[in-house]
């Protein structure tokens, strides 16, 4: 009898295990498929090989659980709602949990996976990776206007404290809530003259100075030459011939020698565009992102 119930005890386990995880199909990147690799992406050996270390998933799904951190009803739930908001705001919403980064920075694994995998350009990625206790938002196109650096920061701190308590369900219900309320906002005021300037998702920002400013600067500006001018040469009197230009025994030429004594050079270093802190970067791929991370 004790062996049967071990025996019904381990069954229990490993049936619960199935019902806790969902089995997330992947496809095999070939030269045939260009590696999966995105036709606006060149396919060069950089870009193949970081594909090639990136899952090849169905981008319909919107949420791929690697590492098993949310319950089945859970992840349906998260898959539906992420859908609804794709579907009606245009703007792709990724969640990824993995257990490891194979041999990857955060922000290399969060952007590759967007890039490799056939998602739309304008979007925002959650990256939870539970080995090293990271977490990453990489955002694409748009959404990088959408989505900037102070934006990205806030949604990072709010979501922390859920992965710190292992509560991952809610923090993932706080990336999408946090996700909806900046669509309603818009772009923020620092980023509203921003635009995307190719495919690959470089933006340029426009800075514009009210023309309210503009007429009085300038006609200040104006006026004060004006009266400087006028300041400076009200006195002179119109000369009668040219030796009034002249003082009398007071030009005195000298010979003077400039000599080239020593020159000093100052470096100025250019951090890395592919700095782990986040902010704007490109990806293996060539592609813009912008994005941050942290530990949790």
């Amino acid at each position: 009898m004790k062996k049967i119930g071990f025996l019904f005890l381990i069954c229990c386990f490993l049936f619960c295990g199935i019902v806790n995880a969902e089995e997330i199909i992947t496809k095999d990147r070939t030269a045939e498929n260009r590696y999966g690799i995105p036709k606006r992406f060149e396919v060069k050996q950089t870009q193949i090989d970081h594909a090639l270390m990136t899952p090849y998933i169905n981008p319909t799904e919107k949420v791929y659980d690697f590492a098993n951190l949310f319950e089945i009803e859970d992840l349906k739930e998260l898959k539906k709602e992420t859908q609804s908001i794709v579907t009606k705001e245009n703007y792709e919403i990724v969640i990824v949990t993995i257990n490891d980064l194979d041999s990857r920075s955060v922000q290399e694994y969060a952007d590759d996976f967007y890039d490799y995998n056939e998602f739309q350009v304008n979007g925002i990625l959650l990256l939870i990776s539970l080995q090293s206790r990271d977490i990453y938002i990489s955002t694409s196109g748009k959404g990088q206007i959408l989505f900037d650096n102070d934006r990205v920061d806030t949604m990072i701190q709010k979501i922390t404290p859920y992965l710190s308590n292992k509560n991952y369900k809610s923090g993932a219900d706080s990336f999408l809530k946090q996700i909806k309320n900046y669509i309603d906002l818009g772009p923020s005021k620092q980023m509203s003259t921003c635009e995307i300037t190719n495919e690959m998702g470089d933006y340029i920002c426009k800075h514009k100075v009210p023309i309210i400013w503009i007429i009085p600067i300038c006609s200040f500006i104006a006026l004060l030459i004006t009266w400087l001018i006028t300041k400076r040469y009200q006195k002179i009197i119109l000369a009668s011939n040219a030796n009034w230009y002249l003082k009398s025994n007071d030009l005195e030429i000298k010979n003077k020698i400039d000599q080239f004594l020593h020159t000093s050079t100052a470096r100025i270093k250019i951090p890395s565009s592919h700095s782990s802190g986040g902010g704007s970067h490109h990806g293996s791929s060539g592609s813009s992102h912008g994005g941050s991370g942290g530990k949790f």
